[in-house]
């Protein structure tokens, strides 16, 4: 795209944002065609050899869900390819494609190029999902100027909507954001008068969001036709399609109402059999109660490990659009003992703190100053270590090295390693993420090969290995021996980054996107 303009993106699961500063304040951009300030992240490969994305695709996705791909966010991170539409392409290649619709948009509503972009991830995620989305945005052709926690940008469009920023006062906050696909809960210190904004601890759960609760109603329904008709219709992808639809809608409904009429005209049609009921949000909420509880067990694990307690807190944020549904919104004010605020829409909070910080780090930002009237010219973002990392060790145990919520950046040196095997003259250092005590309850990231070492007494202790994580979030592993010191540094390349080549290549191989 060349030279052009910096945005913030919110890139959901479900739905995606994106905002941009104008005279000193960020704004949500709406779509061109619906006015909506949300997109959908649905991606519809068409007959043609073209794709539909945003609304047009979530439209039609009823008639071609095999040809429709939706919630790829929780994907992000896998390396095995998807299949649609007969063809295979890998998550961040799906994510790509809403990427570049979204800066379609954004370009056509301010009439400006866009070369690039702060995006958004939620705190949990673990590398290899932070490395996807940055690709993601790679083969779009922007230039992914930094992955921003979603709590944090949160913070950030609070801190300015309430006009806070440069303060003196300072606040303890918790993010409990749920949104389409993932839930994260952040415990955050802000301080205003230097705009900062500093992690404390985060925790959540990667596969927990709102299609959890339309996928209940979903159940509901499909259990209930199975009654009444004896037919069990999942394996018919067009009427499943039907059902999540309304599923959603009357989730989306049941916020504002106490009961609802569900209904999908002939989702039997042999039998010219209509689902017609009335869902009562009592009913709803007692078939998902569960997935709310759910919600808690990442709030309980990260104050066991704070400080704090949820009394402590100042102010609780609520972010995301599924925390729209009342039952969330009681349980999080009965946890808290305090009424979450409600200054910042939930669900364009995270894109307008990523504008903030994307105009900050644009060269053109004339607007930043003004936004930060407190002692610094510049945001502190100070983040934390989501998942500990550590090395393999030869019996399948996690060694952990670097723990969870450790500030970043940050380094920790051990030296009590050595070989396994007589004669042995390299050493594999296998780097794992989460919070497992063995290699299969955690991720793998990468290797780093320590070569050429002389031979020595399998145990002895020999060899050292040193972890640093940069400020932009980058892990650089080190492995020396200490009888030598012959060392290995490397950066850790995830299996899922690319080489601009490759970037290249994935882009290639997509389709184009289809003109509005």
């Amino acid at each position: 795209m060349g030279s052009g303009y910096t945005v913030g993106i919110d890139l959901g699961t479900t739905r995606s944002a994106v905002a941009y500063v104008a005279g000193g304040d960020p704004e949500v951009i709406t779509t061109g065609n619906s006015g909506e300030s949300v997109i959908p992240s649905v991606v519809q490969f068409t007959e043609n050899g073209e794709v539909n994305v945003g609304q047009t695709a979530a439209n039609l996705a009823v008639q071609h869900p095999e040809r429709t791909v939706t919630e790829i966010k929780r994907e992000m991170g896998r390396e095995a390819p998807i299949s649609v539409a007969g063809e295979e392409y890998l998550p961040e290649q799906i994510s790509s494609l809403i990427l570049e619709h979204i800066i379609d948009e954004a370009e056509g509503s301010i009439g400006r190029d866009v070369a690039g972009a702060v995006i958004t991830v939620p705190a949990y995620f673990d590398d290899p999902k932070r490395t996807a989305t940055e690709t993601a945005g790679e083969i779009a052709g922007l230039d992914v100027k930094r992955l921003l926690p979603e709590p944090s940008a949160a913070c950030l469009a609070y801190g300015l909507h309430e006009s806070k920023l440069g303060d003196s006062e300072a606040e303890l906050a918790f993010v409990y954001d749920l949104g389409g696909g993932t839930f994260d809960a952040t415990l955050v210190e802000i301080d205003y008068e230097i705009n900062s904004v500093e992690t404390l601890h985060t925790a959540g759960d990667n596969g927990l969001g709102g299609s959890d609760w339309t996928e209940r109603i979903g159940e509901w329904m499909i259990e209930q036709i199975r009654a009444d008709t004896g037919v069990d219709i999942e394996d018919n992808p067009e009427q499943v399609a039907r059902i999540r639809q309304e599923a959603k809608s009357a989730k989306h409904r049941l916020s504002d109402l106490p009961s609802t009429d569900v209904s999908v005209p002939f989702v039997v049609p042999e039998q010219s059999y209509t689902f017609a009921e009335t869902l009562s949000r009592e009913q709803f909420e007692e078939l998902t109660a569960d997935l709310a509880a759910a919600t808690t067990e990442p709030l309980d694990d990260l104050f066991s490990r704070a400080d704090y307690a949820p009394a402590d807190v100042d102010k609780v944020l609520l972010v995301g659009g599924s925390v729209r549904m009342p039952h969330i919104q009681t349980l999080v004010r009965d946890y808290f003992g305090q009424e979450p605020s409600n200054e910042i829409n939930p669900e364009e909070a995270v894109a307008l703190g990523a504008a903030i910080q994307a105009e900050i780090i644009d060269d053109g930002g004339a607007d930043a100053s003004a936004m930060l009237p407190g002692e610094t010219d510049d945001i502190v973002l100070i983040d934390v270590v989501p998942q500990s990392l550590g090395v393999r060790l030869s019996d399948g145990s996690i060694d952990h090295i670097i723990e969870q919520d450790e500030q970043i950046p940050t380094s920790t040196r051990k030296e009590s390693y050595g070989t396994v095997e007589e004669g042995q003259t390299s050493v594999q250092i296998r780097v794992y993420q989460g919070e497992g005590d063995t290699a299969a309850e955690t991720t793998k990231i990468g290797t780093a090969v320590l070569r050429d070492i002389p031979p020595r007494p399998p145990g002895e202790p020999s060899l050292a290995v040193e972890f640093r994580i940069t400020t932009d979030g980058r892990l650089e592993v080190t492995g020396e021996d200490l009888k030598t010191g012959k060392q290995v540094a490397t950066e850790i390349e995830s299996a899922l980054r690319h080489s601009p080549e490759e970037i290249d290549d994935l882009g290639a191989e997509l389709p184009a996107l289809r003109e509005p």
